[in-house]
Formats: C-alpha cells, structure tokens, sequence
C-alpha cells in the first residue's frame, strides 16, 4: 500500500499552543485535581494568544488569551509523579503521538511504567513520546512506516487512517495476541462498542480485525446561552413565536427529543441587530443563533454534516456495495443539506470558515446563542480569562430528528484516536504490557483529570466522572450514536470530495441537490478506480450495515 499515494494534512491549525490552549484543563474546571494539588504552589503561567475574527467584513476582531497552559502541565505533571520511586529502565520503546494535550499527558502517566513492568513483565520499560505537530504527522507515519523502521513501537493513528496502515501492512492485527491473553479479552469488553467499531477494527465492526485500542476519545456537543434559555422574557416571547418552550435544562436536550429543526427556531429566534434588545439589554453588537463548523479545512465540515445525515436517515454509502447512488444524493440527503446550508443566516458573517477554534471564539466573545463544538475544545470556554461566558454556558448532547417515517434518529459524528502497534517493531511485548498499564483504572483517573478523553466503560459511566467537569456528562452520554465515515485506504480522496462540494452548497455557488450528485458521481470514480469491494475482500466485511442501520434508526452498536 503506497501511503504516499493518499497523502492528507490532518487538521493544520492544531499546533501545540492551539491544541493544548483550547483544551487544556483549566484550574477550577477539573476539580478532581484539587486533592492531588492541595498545598502546591509555584506554577509558572504562560500565555497563548490567538487572533480570530468573529465575523467577516468589518466583523469583531476578538483576541483569545488562555494563560492556563503551563499551570495545567505542571498540574498533570504532579498529578502522575510516580510514588514508587526511580527504577532505571532496562529498555526503552517510543510512542509517537501528536504533539497537544493527550500527548504530552500520555508521556507523563508512562513515567510510572517502568516500575509497573519490572513488577509484571520482569523488565523496567520506559516509553519516550514521539510528538508530532497534527499537520506533519500523517505524512511522518507514513513516511516511517514504509521505510519498515522498528521505532515507534506504539503509535495514535486517526479512526480514518487505520485502514491505510493495515491494509498497506504497517500496523499489527491484535487478535492472536488478545486470544491467548486474559487480561486482553477483559479490556476489549471495557470500551463502548461504537467505539470498538470505529476506533478499533477493519473493516468497522469486524472483530476479526482488530488492529488498534481506543486512546484518545472525543464527541460533537452542543453549547449554549443557559442564562438567555431561561430568561423569563425570552422563553415567554419564544413559546408566542413558535408555540412550545425553548429548552431549559439538560434533560431537555437528552434525553428529550429536542430535533434539530427546533435547534433552527432557536437560532432564528436569538440572531439580533445592534440595538436589538436581548435578556432585557441593548445589544451594541449584532449576535448570532448557532455557530457550527463550515469550513473547507479537512473535515470540518464531513463531521456535522455527518451528523445531520444521519439523523435524516442516510449514510454516505453502502459500506457492503460501495453503491453511492441514492445514498450521498437520495432525498433524505439532499433535505439534510438543505437544512445545513439554511444555518447559514442565523451564524456569524464568516460562517463558511468556522471550525473549532473560530466556533469558541464566537461563544467566548459573548456573541452567540449556541455552537456545536468537539468536547476536547471546550475547556477554554470555563476560563475567565478567556471567555465572557464561562458562568453562563452549559454543555448538552446534540439534537436529533423525527424524520417522514415518524422515526426519531440521533446520531453524531464521531471525534478521537486509537493506539496501534507498528508492525515492524520487535518490542510487542513491551507495547501489549503499556496497552495494560494505560488501561489500568489508576491511570484511566489521572488521564480524566488531566483532559484526556476517557474511552473506558467502567471510569466514563461513573458520577465522578460525569461530575468531573462541565462537559463530562454530555460526553458520557454521546458516546454511544457516535458514527464515523470511512476508513478505508482512498478516505482522504472522498474527505475531499465532500469538503469542496458542501462547501459550494453552503456557499450558495450550486443547489444541495446538485453538489450531492456531483459528490456522488465523484465518490464513484474513486471506488471504481479502487475496485472496492472486491480488492478488499480479503479483510473480510463491516460487521454491520451502518447505512441500513442509519436508514431504520437503529443503533450503531
């Protein structure tokens, strides 16, 4: 398999100070730290300042400052001190992650490995991170993995990548290893099963293949204006406007049926002009109803388009057939685009470039009813320092919808990263035994506290960690209609094909229903061109139909 071949940049814009800005863990947020913390003092600040402008043509330009980074890595770093004492490592293995948050927060965890493996393996293991800027990574995987390189021996592939990196033979099928392992078979019935499914094996869902274990988790979740929601004027002129009441507690939204045609009304009710009044004041400023990702950047706009799909009842393609015709530009299809793209006029006027940290950015400023953002960059808007609102928000699972055939279907799209073992490498042992630590419950605590996303059945499900911090219980709860696209080997030509023709629609440059047949004809070019399914047969099918599934609103897992 020539990586090369399907090269793709994997999200530029989260460098290290962006990632680990937007989702650090900020003090006060993440309580469970306080009883590691009690009595520390001496943590240096560093500031990282980004620049986004909320809004185009004369928009507000609003600086986004988060001091808390440095504070927050010395906060994990003491947090994971190991307690054992130095044990002076025998041999050491690399772990080549991105270079942000849950990689950093990686390395400092494995600093307690080597005393666990002197204990259970008989030989002190040290684990050196590998971190990788997100817009280098692919490409230095790949470039690494062809050269046949024994180092690293544990790497974080993309849900979507694990198809290029087994099929092109550069990760290791787990199965053998797991069958003749207890303490394996144990931990493979700790994840949610849609995260099994998307994270964790190829085709999706086909145990038979597993090639990875579930690192890094994150979910789509809605954020919005708790204080305007419950505003006694605003509900009362909301309900005279649309004859039913704007949501006003979590329960509302999950497990309540609120639909994303409701999530519409909202944002047409709270988009207002300078002068406006809002929650009985004057606005200066213009304000926005919602704030979700649009922009061409790699799949900002795959992920909540996604999302909108699938909750009118399609999916992308037959994942058995390859068919795309009367999937990507059915009926069902074209309505869900037609309902993305008519979000349009209730967003900022820069819309069609929104992506993470743009949508924060917006909500930090004050200036926005609700956005539709990951979990992993939520922090930052719970620091005073950074947002306006940090006391006003609250954090929900997102919406669903009834569809014409009385069904109501939610189903988000899916975020986060698993842990492969490099096929080359001479240390599985080694890898299999940091796979067990990892998921060890003490350390499975420490990557909760520290803003890792905990893909872990028995830590996610329990009241600590949904009480951990403001978004915990959102995430706990999203984490089972999590739905991914591909990950077959050509993602990156598809993931394209989606971003330029949405993109065109959202722009208004073509009709819904003509960017969807020109992505469909497209789609079908590459799967011909890749004689999918018949060249992968071999790997044996996707356990489940997700696009029947999708099609009558069962769940995924």
């Amino acid at each position: 398999m020539n990586l090369e071949k399907y090269n793709v940049t994997r999200r530029k814009a989260i460098s290290t100070g962006a990632k680990v800005a937007t989702a650090a863990v900020v003090t006060g947020v993440v309580g469970g730290l306080a009883g590691y913390l009690a009595g520390t003092s001496g943590q240096q600040e560093s500031t990282v300042t980004r620049t986004v402008t909320v809004g185009g043509g004369g928009g507000q330009t609003v600086t986004v400052t988060n001091t808390a980074t440095a504070t927050v890595t010395t906060t994990a770093t003491r947090t994971v001190t190991a307690a054992t004492g130095p044990v002076t490592p025998e041999v050491s293995i690399t772990f080549a992650s991105p270079e942000w948050l849950p990689g950093r927060l990686t390395g400092l965890i494995a600093q307690d490995f080597p005393a666990w493996s002197k204990a259970n393996i008989g030989k002190a293991v040290e684990v050196k991170m590998d971190l990788i800027p997100w817009d280098v990574i692919f490409e230095r995987l790949s470039t690494t993995l062809i050269a046949r390189s024994k180092e690293p021996t544990l790497l974080i592939s993309d849900s979507q990548w694990l198809g290029q990196f087994y099929v092109g033979g550069h990760i290791r099928r787990l199965n053998d290893y797991i069958s003749r392992d207890p303490e394996l078979q144990q931990l493979l019935n700790r994840f949610d099963p849609a995260l099994v499914y998307f994270y964790m094996t190829f085709p999706q869902g086909n145990y038979d293949n597993i090639v990875g274990f579930a690192h890094e988790g994150d979910t789509l979740l809605f954020v919005y204006r708790h204080d305007l929601f419950t505003h006694p004027t605003e509900r009362e002129n909301f309900k005279a406007q649309y004859g039913y009441d704007l949501p006003a507690n979590y329960e509302d939204w999950y497990p309540g049926q609120l639909d994303w045609y409701q999530i519409r009304d909202i944002a047409e009710f709270f988009t207002r002009k300078a002068g406006d009044e809002l929650a009985g004041k004057r606005l200066e400023e213009d304000f926005y109803g919602i704030a979700v990702h649009m922009s061409r950047a790699y799949d900002a706009i795959a992920c909540p388009f996604g999302s909108i799909l699938y909750c009118h009842g399609e999916y992308w393609w037959d994942p058995e057939t390859g068919e795309v015709e009367g999937y990507i530009n059915s009926e069902r299809a074209v309505k869900a685009l037609e309902f993305y793209a008519s979000l349009v006029q209730y967003s900022p006027p820069n819309a069609l470039e929104l992506w993470f940290d743009e949508a924060n950015a917006v909500m930090q400023a004050g200036r926005v009813a609700m956005i539709y953002n990951w979990a992993g960059f939520l922090p930052s808007l719970f620091d005073p320092a950074a947002s306006k609102v940090y006391n006003l928000i609250r954090v929900v699972p997102p919406p669903g919808h009834r569809g014409d055939d009385g069904i109501f279907r939610r189903y988000s799209g899916i975020g986060g990263q698993p842990m492969c073992i490099n096929a080359y490498s001479d240390r599985v042992e080694e890898a299999l035994a940091f796979i067990k630590y990892w998921f060890q419950p003490q350390n499975q605590r420490k990557w909760a506290e520290g803003g890792g996303g905990v893909c872990i059945k028995d830590i996610i499900q329990t009241e600590w960690f949904r009480n951990l911090t403001p978004y915990n219980r959102a995430y706990a709860d999203s984490i089972p209609f999590q739905v991914d696209f591909w990950n077959v080997p050509f993602f990156a030509e598809m993931l394209t094909a989606v971003q330029e023709e949405i993109h065109s629609a959202l722009a208004g440059a073509v009709s819904p229903r003509t960017a969807l047949d020109n992505l469909a004809r497209r789609h079908k070019e590459i799967i011909q061109r890749e004689n999918y399914p018949r060249a992968f047969e071999r790997y044996g099918r996707p356990a489940k139909n997700v696009a029947q599934l999708i099609r009558r609103g069962l769940p995924i897992s």
